[in-house]
């Protein structure tokens, strides 16, 4: 039965729908909640934004008749009670009113990061669209949910982890051994990229150019593919992938071991990224060890074994992100977490950098991300990129070189750097899981 329909009838069960809050309404934001809004058994009851007309206007965009424009949360609350609408500028208070789940939509790894503590403090379902917090501290925060009856943290379905992931567990449910887990990146590599560099096309695009340069110098994809990593405990196959040109055709050929006459040189699945027509899809490269099995799938037409490329050509996003909502409502499960600490985001200088700089965060002038091994980067004391935004220099770095917590001066009253002091702590005496 669909999620839709299970949530309408849990409605009919309790007298009332599911009430959702949403924290950011930019362009991601904007069409998660219209698209929230239109599910039977979901209410779309606050939009945050520090701009709150735009919060207005979200509302305004998804249906919403009935709107509040309140920081008060005794009338924020009155008006949610009353089946209202409410715009807010202060996402922090979402944790304090009769709302049940909560979706991180604001792109800003702080932002995402304290949301995500306090609403689970809270006991409200909490749900990332924000992968940056994820990357940095979101194994202390599936520690903090997903518990029999508690709240569930996760990272929404829509983005290509998430989507991966369902391809891994298809693998897994038929009976076939996962070799590679991956995306196609449908941006150019040009690691040392600029919001300046971009300016031109990000106008021409109608984006921010710091976002567009996240693509363009390869963060995103890196934080994305490390996302998947921790959520799956499949490592990286070397420091910041391979990324070979790939058409969807050759993905069941070159992305095997080399001793297939592939690439992989690693024992055992890892994750990877392709550029080529494989974007905007997910995939993952299955191997069949049963002859009777290949020669089954081979006869189906899925391709020539004993491997397989098991193909999603899409990821919709915000559209889809509602269905995460309905795993943690409904089934009581998070759609994507960390179950380790497998592989981490790393800030690689872009350029040499000055003692004294105040560096800017991902998709900034002046590092870009790179994934390495979780265990590679702490022995580096490697500042995980998550963090970075803000810090300021105390040495100099030499372009290529990876900032180092030596390099800079942290500013320890941001809270997702207390809770990052917390997550590796947890980790190293094993209170929480490892990679």
């Amino acid at each position: 039965m669909s999620y839709s329909q299970r949530l309408l009838e849990r409605e009919q069960a309790t007298g009332r729908p599911v009430r959702v809050g949403v924290v950011g309404a930019g362009q991601m934001g904007s069409g998660l909640v219209a698209q929230i809004n239109r599910v039977p058994g979901l209410a779309m009851s606050a939009v945050a934004d520090i701009d709150v007309s735009r919060a207005e206007r979200a509302l305004a965009g998804a249906g919403c008749e009935t709107v509040t424009s309140t920081d008060d949360a005794t009338d924020a609350a009155a008006a949610i009670e009353a089946g209202e609408s409410v715009a807010l500028s202060d996402g922090m208070l979402l944790t304090r009113l009769p709302i049940d789940v909560i979706v991180e939509v604001s792109g800003v790894p702080d932002v995402a990061a304290e949301i995500a503590y306090a609403g689970l403090l809270a006991g409200k379902h909490t749900l990332l669209m924000t992968v940056e917090a994820d990357i940095t501290v979101g194994l202390l925060l599936a520690g903090m949910g997903n518990k029999p009856g508690g709240p569930i943290y996760a990272v929404c379905r829509g983005d290509e982890p998430p989507e991966c992931l369902k391809l891994v567990e298809y693998a897994h449910d038929i009976g076939l051994e996962v070799v590679v887990a991956g995306k196609g990146k449908n941006n150019p590599m040009r690691p040392t990229d600029t919001p300046t560099d971009v300016a031109d096309e990000a106008r021409a695009k109608g984006m921010n150019p710091k976002m567009l340069c996240s693509f363009t110098d390869g963060s995103k994809t890196q934080l994305e593919m490390c996302a998947l990593s921790n959520a799956t405990g499949y490592p990286v196959d070397v420091p910041g992938m391979h990324g070979v040109a790939c058409s969807v055709d050759e993905l069941a050929t070159k992305l095997v071991p080399t001793t297939a006459g592939g690439i992989i040189e690693r024992n055992g699945p890892v994750v990877e990224y392709v550029t080529g027509n494989v974007a905007p899809g997910v995939f993952v490269i299955a191997k069949s060890v049963n002859d009777v099995v290949t020669h089954e799938l081979d006869y189906l037409k899925l391709g020539k074994g004993p491997y397989y490329a098991l193909y999603r050509p899409y990821h919709l996003a915000s559209i889809e992100a509602n269905l995460s909502i309905g795993e943690a409502i409904i089934d009581g499960r998070s759609t994507f977490h960390p179950i380790g600490w497998t592989s981490e985001v790393t800030a690689v200088a872009k350029s040499d950098l000055t003692a004294g700089t105040k560096l800017e965060g991902i998709g900034g002038h002046h590092v870009h991300g790179f994934t390495i091994a979780a265990s590679d980067a702490a022995a580096k004391s490697a500042v995980p990129i998550g963090l970075i935004a803000g810090c300021t220099l105390v040495r100099d770095v030499a372009a290529g070189d990876t900032v180092s917590y030596a390099d800079i001066e942290l500013d320890e009253s941001r809270p997702i750097v207390a809770m990052r002091r917390l997550q590796d702590a947890m980790v190293a005496n094993g209170t929480l899981g490892r990679g």
